[in-house]
């Protein structure tokens, strides 16, 4: 009776086509993202920080490659006038070549916008190839593709972080790791093999974590396949030799930059794994209940993407549902996520913004590993969490008697559980002066105040990508030592680092020597306009909290002083708005190379 009423399922039938699957994907991935689409190309998902790098990185590879014809890994419109080896820069070259086109004909923000759609429909549709391999139920299939591309922690992760919300092939890859196991065909060894190292293009972190579990899943499975091991080990071999080809003009680069310069990639460890209690905690800009635990999310440890921790009521029950009537084709799901959220605690557990010391997990033990030392953040393994719990929600409605209206039901009870609607927007607003900037006469360089903050220059990065001259900061991944040592080195530069520091009368002369032509004073990043941006703050409005803490607080006797100075060397700015103030150096003949 249960298989009659599977069979004769319109769903079951209709999820059969994974062409129909794919549309219905990208209808819902434009659903969830509301309105993204109606700005398509004067709006980016609304982070504050990480996502100007990655809008940046679009600019600079257009630029590289199209304009420049050059690699993106150097860069001498950085850190001017050293200029900045960029190889262990995160670019997610993937998303940066599939978004080209896109990037060429409607801009960066269309190349963003477009990579995350692409993202969330290749990764539902992704793991509904997976779930359909492993249950052969369409439904099932089509409703685990729903539950791993909306897992709020991924949702989260596309308002800032494009290479970790750049999920889609980790399914794709399991999905042709499992059919080696089953069949000898070489389009499955293609297709594991590529799958993979479309992975890694997206995140070299991304490309670990699923080494890890491909090496529990691979011992896991030989286990049970006794017979066939040897051939399935030659597969996998050839596989792993035809994605280390496809990887390595990108991998190459950074493994030189590693060998010839000290460990400053790897940067200070922090224990930020999740907050176990806010494991069910619904997402804070839930259309229903959001307005609840909006306060509750203000007061979490870590306000960064990737944070979001909300498993969802109605999956956990199915997955518990899957394990218990299938153990013995889920307990290895079981293992995965249970395994993989433990990791996600950190070192230390976390519980209601309190961390426990004293306790001591596995993440501890397993960051001490070489290569594995490059994850100071826990968080980025609930990814696999996803990966588990989508596989088990599979299960768990796999084979069920309900017919199509009460699995409708499951279906919309699910996407109401993940809901971010409307998905939160921010207008891209740069300074119209910039454009006169980049058709003044002279290749001179831009040197902007406050100066080398970090993430709080990042607004450099969007100025450059319209006056298009090269800039004596920048906001990458990691800073190379001798960029560091070549700004400290220098009076001119360092008097300037993390501005307010003003400890000495600013070297205008030495800066023109330096090929510094102008200098851009951010008016929008003094203490008191910092201020005043947070007084009108609505209370619960994360994403706009987050914006204004970036703006930097420079106290505005030092702002004003540093006026004065320019004013009294160069004269008053020659462009002005509410947002900069840009003074005039005078013409670069020829630029001092600062040591390296």
């Amino acid at each position: 009776m249960m298989n009659t009423v599977i069979q004769d399922s319109i769903f079951n039938r209709f999820f059969s086509r994974p062409s129909r699957v794919l549309w219905l994907y990208l209808c819902s991935a434009l659903a969830m993202t509301f309105p993204l689409v109606m700005h398509f190309r004067s709006a980016l998902p609304a982070g504050s920080g990480d996502i100007w790098q990655n809008y940046w990185n679009f600019w600079w590879w257009k630029t590289s490659l199209i304009e420049l014809q050059k690699s993106p890994y150097q860069s001498s419109y950085l850190f001017h006038p050293t200029g900045v080896d960029l190889s262990l820069h995160t670019h997610s070259p993937f998303n940066m070549i599939v978004g080209m086109p896109v990037n060429l004909l409607l801009g960066e923000a269309a190349a963003y916008n477009f990579c995350i759609l692409l993202g969330l429909c290749l990764a539902a549709w992704g793991m509904y190839f997976l779930v359909k391999e492993l249950t052969g139920d369409n439904r099932a299939a089509f409703l685990a593709g729903i539950v791993f591309a909306y897992f709020p922690q991924h949702i989260e992760q596309t308002l800032e972080h494009l290479n970790l919300a750049s999920v889609q092939f980790l399914p794709f890859t399991l999905w042709f790791f499992f059919r080696t196991i089953r069949s000898s065909s070489k389009r499955n060894v293609v297709g594991l093999g590529g799958c993979f190292a479309l992975n890694a293009l997206c995140s070299w972190h991304l490309a670990v974590i699923l080494l890890m579990l491909l090496a529990f899943v691979g011992v896991w499975e030989l286990r049970q396949e006794k017979r066939v091991r040897r051939k399935v080990l030659l597969q996998w071999v050839a596989a792993g030799v035809f994605a280390a080809l496809l990887v390595s003009p990108a991998i190459f680069p950074m493994i030189e930059e590693m060998a010839d310069e000290s460990k400053y990639f790897l940067k200070p460890p922090v224990d930020r794994g999740i907050d176990a209690s806010y494991l069910m905690v619904p997402p804070y800009a839930h259309p229903l209940w959001g307005e609840w635990t909006a306060a509750t999310y203000e007061d979490r440890a870590y306000q960064s993407a990737g944070f979001m921790n909300y498993l969802g009521l109605v999956p956990l029950v199915l997955a518990v549902i899957g394990l218990r009537r299938y153990w013995k084709k889920t307990r290895l799901w079981g293992f995965v996520g249970l395994g993989s959220l433990i990791l996600a605690l950190g070192a230390n557990p976390w519980w209601n913004g309190v961390l426990y010391e004293e306790i001591s997990l596995p993440f501890g033990v397993l960051t001490s590993l070489p290569v594995l030392e490059i994850f100071r953040v826990a968080n980025r393994f609930l990814i696999l969490t996803s990966l588990a719990l989508a596989v088990l929600v599979g299960f768990g409605v796999s084979k069920a008697s309900y017919g199509d209206g009460k699995f409708l039901c499951v279906i919309g009870l699910v996407f109401f559980e993940y809901l971010w609607v409307p998905y939160p927007i921010r207008q891209i607003e740069i300074s119209p002066l910039y454009e006169q900037l980049a058709d003044a006469d002279g290749g001179g360089a831009v040197l902007d105040i406050p100066f080398h903050q970090r993430n709080r220059t990042v607004q450099n990065l969007v100025a450059q990508t319209v006056h298009r001259r090269p800039i004596g900061d920048g906001y990458i991944s990691t800073t190379p030592t001798v960029v560091e040592s070549a700004i400290h080195a220098e009076p001119s530069l360092a008097n300037l680092v993390r501005v307010p520091n003003l400890l000495e009368d600013i070297d205008t002369a030495q800066l023109r020597k330096l090929g510094f032509e102008w200098v851009v004073l951010h008016k929008d990043r003094r203490a008191s306009h910092r201020h005043e941006f947070l007084s009108l703050t609505k209370p619960g409005d994360i994403l706009e909290l987050k914006r204004v803490k970036r703006l930097g607080g420079v106290p505005d006797k030092i702002f004003d002083e540093i006026r004065r100075q320019l004013t009294m060397r160069t004269g008053p700015p020659v462009l002005e708005d509410q947002k900069v103030a840009i003074f005039y150096l005078g013409s670069v003949i020829q630029p001092v190379q600062l040591p390296r």
